[in-house]
């Protein structure tokens, strides 16, 4: 028998260690077919915070996926090809990307978008084009996702679907915080998400003292705090991105606030803390994990792990959108079909997905208009004397 010779093997698997790949993408890449899929971003900008790390994850997250050999459609195999724009953090700017995609990447599948704005911006393009699209984030507002955009998805849950286990948490650890006022974002959507959180309120016994906005380029909010504590709330419920989230908590404990401050924004608790300091983080609670927890799942240990070795840090803003994409990847494979319609009609009747968080389904009729909705645990935070602690893991009701 002829012997065969290892040098075609090497020279592989060096090309794909060059290449920083698997020994299993490796051989498997001669031969795989290509899927672009755009991620749109606010690389630069006020939201830039969180969508950096949004966008790292989706990578990593696309590599992951690679490195076990990718999308299999039919027995043919297909390799992931992330394409990323700047949105600027402009709705003008996301039309310009979104445009840019469509017509010049000729992508079919889109990750991103943060802000509401940007969001029904970027589906004035994306949904004529029937572009499938999976949102990062939002208020929860129909501007963003409703039943005149059948192929935009949203994964994470987002302030609107937090409020009601917030506001059940706080009657029960703080029964005494009876009045609550609320400090959101200067957006579109920031009007809607208070009528929601106060129906969500009321219900529950508490007061609500009203609601106060504040530009997302904000640096100092003692101004906007002077006003609102003189109202003298027991609690207050923002929205935040975690560097105005720091600044909130550092400047209300300064003025004297000592009372609950709730993020309806999922921003990571260790970033948070970090820039508020240890004296001022207590008695603040977010939507979102301490990834260094035991309580994390094994699968979030992983992607820590994972972001660790490649970019050298790892928080929420992180781990986070790692499910926008997988998601959007699962749907793709149990459709078995690119066409985005197929696949479209395939995401919105799954009743199990698996989660960074654990596992998940396909919520949102009649809440949204549309089954496009993610319904997955959610884990909450609470920042107590300058340390991190693990309230538990919640669920909300997407119905």
């Amino acid at each position: 028998m002829k012997k065969l010779s290892l040098i075609p093997l090497v020279i592989v698997l060096i090309w794909g260690l060059t290449l920083g790949i698997s020994a299993k993408e490796a051989f498997a890449a001669p031969d795989a077919k290509k899927l672009k899929i755009g991620v749109i971003a606010a690389l630069t900008g006020p939201v830039s915070t969180a969508a950096i790390p949004h966008s790292r994850t989706t990578q990593l997250c696309a590599d992951w996926i690679n490195s076990k050999g990718g999308i299999t459609i039919k027995g043919e195999q297909y390799l992931i090809d992330l394409i990323i724009e700047d949105q600027k953090d402009t709705a003008d700017s996301a039309i310009a990307a979104a445009t840019k995609f469509v017509e010049f990447h000729k992508v079919k599948y889109l990750v991103g978008s943060i802000s509401p704005m940007q969001t029904a911006a970027v589906a004035s393009i994306t949904e004529p084009a029937r572009v499938l699209r999976s949102i990062w984030h939002g208020e929860g507002a129909p501007m963003e996702l409703n039943p005149k955009t059948p192929y935009t998805f949203r994964v994470p849950v987002v302030p609107r679907d937090f409020a009601p286990e917030l506001l059940k948490y706080q009657v029960k650890a703080y029964p005494d915080a009876k009045k609550v006022t609320m400090l959101f974002i200067e957006v579109p959507a920031a009007d809607f998400l208070f009528e929601k959180t106060k129906k969500e309120a009321e219900a529950l016994g508490l007061t609500v003292l009203g609601l106060d906005m504040y530009p997302g380029a904000t640096k100092d909010f003692y101004p906007v705090l002077t006003g609102i504590l003189n109202k003298k709330p027991d609690a207050i419920y923002c929205t935040a991105l975690p560097h105005l989230m720091g600044g909130i908590l550092k400047s209300a404990r300064e003025l004297g606030f000592d009372g609950p401050i709730f993020n309806l924004s999922p921003t990571s608790p260790e970033v948070v803390r970090a820039l508020a300091g240890k004296d001022a983080a207590t008695d603040c609670i977010v939507p979102a994990p301490d990834v260094t927890s035991p309580e994390m799942t094994p699968k979030i240990r992983e992607i820590r792990k994972m972001l660790l070795e490649k970019y050298g840090e790892c928080n929420f803003d992180y781990v986070r959108q790692w499910d926008s994409f997988w998601w959007m990847v699962q749907a793709i494979e149990k459709a078995q079909s690119l066409d985005p319609t197929e696949v479209a009609k395939t995401w919105e009747k799954m009743d199990h997905l698996e989660a960074s968080s654990g596992s998940g389904k396909m919520g949102g009729q009649q809440s949204y208009g549309i089954n496009h909705i993610g319904v997955l645990p959610f884990a909450v935070t609470r920042l107590m004397n300058g340390q991190m602690e693990h309230v538990g893991w919640f669920t909300p009701e997407i119905p």
